[in-house]
């Protein structure tokens, strides 16, 4: 039986106005998520831009996504710093305004020993109720979480999972050897999506889930329903705009897509994140005509009437 974290989860932009998170943004881009068929969204991870968050917008961010998705949809916060007892104070902070579960980062900059990422793992699972899925992201963190220290959690039953960045296919096989095929494993790699999920992963958290919800969510259907081949022609649809996307830092480009696609969403992105090259746009405008959404079009003619004006708004 499915556990509710399989599926096609969205690494959710945080929209701004100027410099104050744009709440009825925020709310725009929420219900389109649910209407194009995401299985949940994660609030306050690098696409949503969290290092440049305070505390204060961090929680009221989560506590306004649980407003606007409703009591039953899952939205899953994003927590933890290279601080345990920071991150026990963001646990706190996340469960009070309504998580559905938790996305635990590792400690980054600090690059603790597997010892100590065990010992934060559980004093995290310690300190809340909610189930958590563990952030293995070691081109941030500079550390990564070998599957022999996922063996030594086996105590937490909260832990419930992990999320792959890479979307290492041999360490999914090696994960689900030392724990059970019942411990989820996901990816964030958008391009490893049907091979990981043909590997025995159970889902993906990812940023181009901001652009295209629907096109994820058909791409698991066809992978769960075993008919790989659809799957693999729908993953390399994608693969072009992948390529784009990955030329500016995340999220400066998926934010772009977003104002073409939405225009009352604002393509502002904190500093030090800075615009992207005038030349991208044309580029941009392509990429996302090719997604099977019926907005790409008309959003598109707009884009490349005034290009100029999209590149500003970045």
């Amino acid at each position: 039986m499915n556990h509710w974290l399989h599926g096609m989860f969205t690494a959710l932009v945080t929209p701004f106005d100027e410099d104050a998170i744009d709440y009825g943004a925020l709310e725009r881009l929420i219900l389109w998520q649910i209407a194009q068929g995401a299985d949940g969204i994660v609030v306050g991870t690098a696409t949503g831009e969290s290092p440049t968050l305070s505390g204060s917008e961090r929680e009221a961010l989560c506590a306004a996504a649980r407003r606007i998705a409703g009591r039953h949809y899952p939205v899953i916060a994003a927590v933890g710093s290279y601080s345990t007892a920071g991150t026990v104070a963001e646990i706190a902070a996340a469960e009070k305004v309504g998580a559905s579960a938790l996305l635990l980062r590792m400690p980054y900059y600090n690059r603790p020993t597997q010892a100590g990422l065990a010992a934060h793992a559980l004093a995290a699972a310690q300190a809340t109720g909610l189930e958590i899925i563990l952030d293995n992201d070691p081109d941030r963190c500079g550390v990564e979480i070998a599957p022999e220290t996922l063996e030594q959690l086996e105590g937490a039953p909260n832990i419930v999972g992990i999320l792959e960045r890479r979307g290492d296919l041999v360490r999914c096989d090696r994960i689900a050897r030392v724990r059970d095929r019942r411990f989820m494993r996901l990816t964030g790699a958008a391009d490893t999506i049907p091979a990981y999920l043909l590997a025995g992963g159970c889902g993906a958290i990812t940023s181009v889930g901001n652009l295209a919800p629907h096109w994820l969510a058909r791409m698991d259907s066809a992978a769960r329903s075993e008919f790989y081949g659809q799957a693999q022609i729908l993953q390399r649809r994608l693969v072009p705009l992948l390529d784009l996307l990955a030329r500016e830092p995340d999220p400066v480009l998926i934010k772009l897509a977003l104002s073409m696609l939405h225009p009352e969403v604002g393509a502002t992105c904190r500093a030090p994140l800075a615009p992207p090259r005038p030349d991208i746009v044309p580029l941009l405008c392509d990429a996302i005509e090719d997604l099977p959404h019926p907005l790409a079009g008309m959003a598109m003619k707009a884009a490349r009437n005034g290009p100029a004006v999209a590149a500003r708004r970045a």
